[in-house]
C-alpha cells in the first residue's frame, strides 16, 4: 500500500488527540482508506512528554524546523495563532505544494483568502473542518452534502466556554464572575477568556462559515461583535420568567446582495433547540433553499472531537484526488455588509428608574414617536430603595429605530442606570 506521511506542528490538546487517535485506531484507518499511515515529524514544546510517538518520527523543538523539511503529504497546523510561526509553516508548506490541514480559526479567518489563493496556483489543498465547532463537520455539511442547494443562514452556538457560563449562571442563579472562577478552574475558559467571552472567537467562526456558505471574502472587522461581558444575573432570571433563555449566537445570513454577520447574546424562546444546548457543547442550524432547517449539536472543542474532524480532513485530502468540493479563489468576493442598523426584530429591555408616577408614560412616548410597540411588562422594586425595574418586551422593529428610541429614553431625569438592551431571536 502507498504511505499517508503527516507532519504534525503543535502536540497540545488536539495535536495530543490526534497522536492518540492515529495510534489507537491506525489499523482500522489503514484498513479503510487502503494506506499505510505514517507520522515522519512533529514539532512540540520541551516540556510536553513523548506520548503515541514512533521511535523513528523526527522530533523538533521548533516548528520552524519545518521550513527546511519536506518529507510529508499533509502538514498539520495545530498552534494556533494568526501570525508567527502557525502562518509562516502553512503558507510555505502551501507555496511547496504540500496539503495543509489546519484547526486554527484565527489563521483562517485572518489569513483563509490568500492561503485558498496559493493553494489554488499551486495545485495543493487546504482544510480546516476543524476551526469551527470541533466535531461537527458543519464545513463538509455545507460545502458537500449542501452542494446542490442555495444557503441561505447559517447560525448557533459556537463557543463553549460562553455557554457553560449563561448556561450555569441560568441553573445555579450565581452570578458571571463566580461562574468564569468556576469555568476557568475546571478548563473550559482560559486564564485570560477574553476572546470566548467578548465574542471574538465566535465572529471568527462566522466569518469562515460566512466565507463557506457565501464565498464571503474575510474581514472580522465588518461583524457586529459583543459578547456576554455584561450579562447580569438579573437579565438571566427575567428572562427565564418570560419564557426564556440568553445564549451567544453567531449568525450569517445572505440578505439580497448583502451579507449579514452578527454576533451577540440575545434571548431564545426556552421550547426552541438551541435553547436547550447547554454547557459546554455547541449546535448549528443551516437553512436552504430546498433543505430547509438543519440542525447540529455536539462538542464544539476538546482533545478528541477536535482531532476527529482533523483526521478526516487529513484523510480526505489524501484519498480522494480531486479538489472538487474545495474553495476556489476565483468564487471568493466581497459582498456589502448588511449592517445591524437595518435589522428588523424584538428587543428586551431592562429600565432602571425612580419608583415614582409618569415613567411608563415617558418611555411610552419615545417608543411612540420612533414607531415601537409594546409586547409585554413586567415591573418590580430594584435591590436600591425609591428605584424600580422594568422589563419590556417589544414587537418587531428596525434596530436603529430602537437605538434612537434608548438614546432619548437614557438621558431622562428618572433614568438612573443606563438601559440594558438584548435582541430576541425567534429562531
Amino acid at each position: 500500500m502507498d504511505t499517508l506521511r503527516i507532519a504534525i506542528a503543535g502536540v497540545g490538546t488536539v495535536g495530543s488527540g490526534l497522536l492518540e487517535l492515529i495510534d489507537k485506531n491506525k489499523n482500522f484507518i489503514q484498513s479503510k482508506i487502503e494506506k499505510n499511515i505514517k507520522v515522519k515529524a512533529i514539532a512540540k514544546r520541551k516540556r510536553q512528554e513523548k506520548k503515541n510517538i514512533d521511535h523513528d518520527t523526527l522530533v523538533f523543538n521548533n516548528a520552524k524546523d519545518f521550513l527546511n523539511f519536506d518529507d510529508y503529504d499533509v502538514l498539520v497546523e495545530l498552534i494556533g495563532g494568526d501570525e508567527g510561526v502557525a502562518k509562516e509553516i502553512t503558507f510555505d508548506a502551501l507555496r511547496k505544494g504540500k496539503n495543509v490541514v489546519t484547526a486554527n480559526k484565527a489563521l483562517i479567518s485572518k489569513h483563509g483568502v490568500k492561503m485558498i489563493q496559493i493553494a489554488n496556483a499551486n495545485k495543493c489543498r487546504l482544510a480546516f473542518e476543524a476551526s469551527v465547532a470541533g466535531g461537527i463537520p458543519i464545513i463538509k455539511i455545507a460545502n458537500e452534502f449542501l452542494i446542490s442547494n442555495k444557503i441561505k443562514k447559517i447560525y448557533g452556538i459556537l463557543n463553549g466556554t460562553s455557554n457553560y457560563i449563561l448556561s450555569k449562571m441560568y441553573e445555579t442563579k450565581s452570578d458571571f464572575l463566580q461562574i468564569l472562577k468556576e469555568a476557568q478552574n475546571l478548563g473550559y475558559a482560559e486564564s485570560d477568556p477574553s476572546f470566548d467571552i467578548n465574542g471574538t472567537d465566535t465572529a471568527h467562526k462566522i466569518s469562515i462559515l460566512s466565507l463557506v456558505a457565501f464565498g464571503n471574502s474575510l474581514n472580522l472587522k465588518s461583524i457586529y461583535t459583543e459578547g456576554i461581558e455584561n450579562i447580569e444575573l438579573e437579565d438571566i432570571n427575567y428572562a427565564k420568567m418570560l419564557g426564556y433563555k440568553i445564549k451567544l449566537l453567531g449568525i450569517t445570513e445572505k440578505i439580497g446582495k448583502r451579507i449579514s454577520q452578527f454576533v451577540y447574546p440575545c434571548l431564545l424562546n426556552t421550547q426552541s433547540n438551541l435553547a436547550n444546548v447547554d454547557n459546554v457543547y455547541n449546535a448549528i442550524c443551516i437553512a436552504s433553499d430546498y433543505n430547509d432547517n438543519l440542525f447540529f449539536q455536539g462538542q464544539g472543542a476538546g482533545s478528541h472531537p477536535t482531532a476527529s474532524s482533523v483526521m478526516s480532513d487529513i484523510i480526505d485530502l489524501s484519498v480522494v484526488k480531486e479538489d472538487f468540493f474545495d474553495l476556489k479563489y476565483k468564487h471568493i468576493k466581497k459582498f456589502d455588509d448588511f449592517s445591524i442598523n437595518n435589522r428588523i426584530g424584538s428587543y428586551y429591555l431592562r429600565f432602571t428608574t425612580e419608583d415614582k408616577p409618569g415613567v411608563i408614560s415617558g418611555i411610552s412616548k419615545e417608543f411612540k414617536t420612533n414607531n415601537i410597540s409594546m409586547k409585554s411588562m413586567l415591573q418590580r422594586d430594584s435591590k436600591v430603595k425609591n428605584l424600580a425595574s422594568i422589563v419590556v418586551t417589544t414587537h418587531m422593529c428596525q434596530e436603529l429605530s430602537m437605538k434612537k428610541a434608548i438614546f432619548n429614553i437614557n438621558k431622562i431625569d428618572f433614568v438612573k442606570k443606563k438601559t440594558k438592551i438584548l435582541r430576541i431571536e425567534n429562531i
